[in-house]
């Protein structure tokens, strides 16, 4: 644990000094790089930018734009199985009171019913092994993906700066592998 705690500190300290005009023509390159994920009636499971981890706005904004199904995640009261909220329009925006992050109030899926799903992240290896904020909420949400071989829905899809890639990140048993990871340097596919 004290080797993630160490590993976390120095990648978000990484990740927050980037220059905002950085981060911001990243975020805007995200929709281009990731254009053949976010296609006319796929389902999307995307998150709300905390902190200093990579706005997801600008792609988000272009899967609505292009018929796609957009879905943020929303933290349950108890247990660590997220639900996914649709942003339709019909629903509100507000903050959700523990973590303080936003969430949608709208229609809800489980990860299960998801085509892709972007997820954030601290740091990530090249076998694609994430090192997430250590809540544990997308292991859980994701742990079916340990055990199902067909049918691999959804395509689990990191969404990071290149300045987080790592050598190796701790593993613990429970962890999900990444399909795919997302940075301004493209999109990289995992085998």
């Amino acid at each position: 644990m004290n080797d993630k705690s160490v590993l976390r500190r120095t990648l978000r300290r990484t990740r927050a000094s980037l220059h905002p005009a950085y981060r911001d023509a990243v975020a805007a390159r995200l929709p281009r790089l990731a254009r053949a994920l976010i296609g006319r009636g796929k389902r999307l499971g995307a998150y709300v930018a905390a902190g200093s981890e990579l706005d997801l706005t600008p792609l988000m904004n272009a899967a609505l734009w292009r018929g796609a199904r957009v879905f943020v995640p929303s933290i349950p009261r108890r247990h660590r199985r997220l639900w996914f909220t649709e942003v339709d329009g019909r629903g509100r925006w507000y903050r959700e009171p523990r973590y303080h992050l936003w969430e949608y109030h709208g229609p809800r899926s489980r990860a299960e019913s998801l085509d892709v799903l972007f997820v954030p992240l601290v740091g990530v290896d090249a076998h694609g092994f994430r090192l997430g904020q250590g809540g544990g909420f997308y292991d859980s949400s994701l742990h079916f993906r340990r055990h199902r071989r067909v049918g691999r829905k959804p395509l689990i899809v990191g969404v990071a700066f290149d300045c987080q890639k790592v050598d190796t990140v701790p593993r613990e048993p429970w962890d999900v592998r990444l399909d795919a990871l997302l940075t301004e340097s493209g999109l990289l596919r995992f085998r």
